[in-house]
């Protein structure tokens, strides 16, 4: 296996310098070919197309967005893309240290919790959002250099927008309209024990000590973590960060017409009379009530078994979302149950 070849970069991130590397084989071989697709959607939709890039804290997003951005330019047959932040939604400020939420029986300040989804002003995201495809609009700015929010300061214009964040998929509240504002969807999984060291890392360059940026992970961004990844919704896209800091597409290995969507999919038969099971039925249930085999758990059993596989076929990579909503005619809602693995 040839070694690979990093690329070192230097880009800029909320008023923040920041230096990444990128595997030059990943660009040329997963990030061009995604910008080749964006292209292809944003020129067949014909006007501006929305794709998130959702993440949990730690996955290299913001910086992996805008060199997606710089990307996008180097190359005339791409449409170019404009990388936009979800952290210009915060509340500002002054609000986060003034309001408090309750949180496991108990008061906590936002400012405690900044960042948790309860710390974004979603009404006036989506407000924008829903004038993102038609007009010109201006975006809030999150300096961190002062922590706080500056409002309409980048103007959003170009065709492709590439918005960055954790919550941008969740599954709960107002968050899900925010989820079908999209035309398109990446998100990058991550195990949390890759994480923690890369969150903890951040946190000492910041100027924290280890013993406080691991009270500061432990209190803040273990549970953010696990929250994007247990409470997402499927995106379009998966890529996986490796334990280098590489990226991988999840691939699509199993063909969905190898699944017979009508035995997986159909309602278990657990009558007595259904004549697979009406012998077993017969004699684990000889002398006891006909319906006793639905009550044991059969039913219940069968659909567990239904959601399992379905659930492994999005994990694993072999069907995106939308190929198991088609393929086993599933609405939103039932996908999302199904996924719902907490």
């Amino acid at each position: 296996m040839e070694a690979k070849v990093w690329r070192t970069l230097r880009l800029t991130i909320n008023g923040l310098g920041h230096k990444v590397r990128y595997n030059q084989a990943t660009i040329d071989g997963l990030f061009i070919p995604f910008l080749r697709r964006l292209t292809k959607g944003q020129k067949e939709r014909g006007k501006r197309m929305l794709v998130y890039l959702a993440a949990p804290p730690g996955t290299g997003k913001s910086t992996l967005a805008l060199l997606l951005e710089k990307l996008s330019l180097t190359d005339s047959a791409l449409t170019p893309v404009q990388a936009l932040g979800l952290d210009g939604f915060h509340y500002p400020e002054s609000y986060l240290r003034s309001h408090h939420i309750m949180r496991n029986g108990r008061s906590v300040s936002l400012h405690s919790i900044k960042g948790a989804p309860e710390t974004f002003r979603v009404d006036a995201l989506l407000e924008r959002l829903s004038r993102i495809h038609e007009e010109e609009i201006r975006w809030p700015f999150y300096d961190r250099t002062i922590h706080d929010v500056i409002e309409n300061v980048i103007p959003v214009r170009r065709s492709i927008i590439l918005l960055e964040g954790n919550w941008l998929l969740l599954g709960e509240g107002r968050w899900q309209a925010v989820r079908s504002q999209a035309d398109y969807s990446l998100f990058i999984q991550a195990e949390p024990s890759y994480l923690k060291e890369r969150l903890i890392a951040r946190k000492m360059a910041g100027g924290k000590s280890r013993e406080e940026a691991e009270a500061f992970y432990a209190s803040s961004d273990l549970p953010n973590v696990e929250r994007v990844l247990r409470r997402s919704w499927p995106a379009d896209e998966t890529w996986r960060l490796m334990p280098d800091g590489d990226y991988q597409r999840k691939s699509r290995i199993v063909p969905t017409r190898l699944v017979n969507r009508e035995a997986l999919w159909q309602k278990p038969d657990v009558r007595i009379d259904n004549s697979l099971l009406s012998g077993l039925n017969r004699r684990m249930n000889a002398g006891q009530d006909g319906s006793a085999l639905y009550r044991n758990g059969y039913a219940e059993g069968l659909s567990a078994a239904r959601r399992t596989i379905l659930r492994k076929l999005y994990q694993n990579g072999a069907m995106t979302s939308k190929a198991i909503m088609e393929t086993f005619h599933l609405s939103e809602e039932e996908l999302k149950n199904i996924l719902d693995w907490k």
